[in-house]
């Protein structure tokens, strides 16, 4: 078996300003230990006993992030199969569609693995064991993603509904459902049927193909002339800009899975997963350390990032966020920590670039 991991690396981690910014977002950032969520994702597949079961990553991300992406896996020693560079986002559907392509192309009979880079999993051989457990309906001929167990009526995921069972912790996926309100979260938690949308898939790429050809042609139309015409750079492969620009920017989601029939999920799948995003998540989890150590006199329960060097004194304050990085910082009560997006925005529209 050889499980290929597709790593996108697409994100901007607006909700993390200021330390996640435009020219090196979210996922490049040191935010829950001293390797930073790129890293951590990539060495998930590398840990001991993996090394069978999954081949060299290949990494999609922006083409203004290549410098970055290598030299990120050249700290950590691993070798990418192929990094394919975008020219502009497109969403999550196009990077399947060219991912399915390269493996079907190079690696036949291959499955992928498409999963975001700026996750956190808090028991990675968890997660590992339920992608092994899930290959087997992978190569049966089902697009399978991976249910998260669902701990509180959160409304800022979406979530999805398991249906008649397949195999062990796989079944056939009854419905997909968007983010809901409070009452309808709280209704799929004590209905036991649903679990978080993780937004990871695992798939044979000639299934995958077949069902984007079935349900969503002209993007994979468009995704292989693009990766096709690539110019090539060492493990760099430049995705045709004229072509690209042209693909229709969606998920996969919407272009495959709420509409094939080839669709399952494992759930629910306990890993200790969450998404990070936001400033108060990160606290719940980070084991990172600042340096100098932030001077905390009567505080308590704050979330501290400051840049190397930068020293943070807390005095009689709770529950705030503190971020220092340059010349910008950031306060906030972690209550408001899902606003801070809105800093981006405000900053955008007083003509701020230069603190983006």
């Amino acid at each position: 078996m050889n499980i290929h991991p597709v790593i996108m690396c697409g994100g901007a981690g607006t909700r993390l300003w200021p330390a996640s910014d435009k020219a090196r977002p979210k996922q490049f950032h040191s935010l829950v230990s001293n390797k930073t969520v790129f890293q951590e994702t990539v060495l998930r597949f590398r840990a001991p006993g993996c090394a069978e079961a999954f081949a060299a990553p290949i990494i999609i991300g922006n083409a203004a992030y290549a410098d970055l992406i290598e030299a990120q896996l050249a700290e950590i020693g691993v070798v990418p199969s192929a990094i394919l560079l975008e020219p502009m986002g497109r969403n999550t559907a196009a990077v399947a569609a060219m991912a399915a392509r390269l493996i079907a192309d190079r690696f036949p009979g291959g499955l992928g693995l498409l999963v975001p880079s700026d996750h956190y999993i808090g028991r990675p051989s968890t997660f590992i064991d339920a992608v092994l457990e899930a290959a087997a309906t992978a190569q049966a001929g089902y697009i399978t993603t991976f249910g998260i167990a669902a701990s509180r009526p959160e409304t800022g995921f979406g979530y999805i509904q398991a249906g008649a069972p397949l195999s062990g912790s796989v079944a056939r996926v009854a419905a997909f459902k968007e983010k809901p309100d409070l009452a309808t979260a709280a209704s799929y938690l004590a209905s036991g049927q649903y679990s978080w949308n993780a937004g990871i898939f695992l798939f044979d790429a000639g299934t995958l193909l077949a069902e984007l050809e079935a349900f969503a042609p002209d993007i994979l139309d468009a995704s292989t002339q693009a990766l096709r015409a690539a110019k090539t750079d060492g493990a760099r492969l430049y995705l045709d800009p004229g072509i690209f620009a042209t693909i229709r920017s969606t998920s996969i989601d919407y272009a495959v899975m709420e509409q094939t029939r080839r669709a399952a999920v494992y759930a629910p799948l306990d890993c200790a997963w969450s998404d990070i995003g936001t400033w108060a998540m990160i606290g719940d989890v980070s084991d990172r350390t600042n340096s100098p150590e932030p001077v905390s006199i009567s505080a308590g329960e704050c979330v501290v990032h400051a840049a190397e060097g930068i020293l943070v004194a807390l005095v009689g304050v709770e529950d705030l966020v503190v971020v220092a990085d340059g010349k910008r910082v950031l306060v906030a009560s972690k209550n408001s920590a899902q606003d801070v997006g809105k800093v981006v925005q405000a900053l955008k529209d007083r003509g701020l670039d230069s603190y983006l």
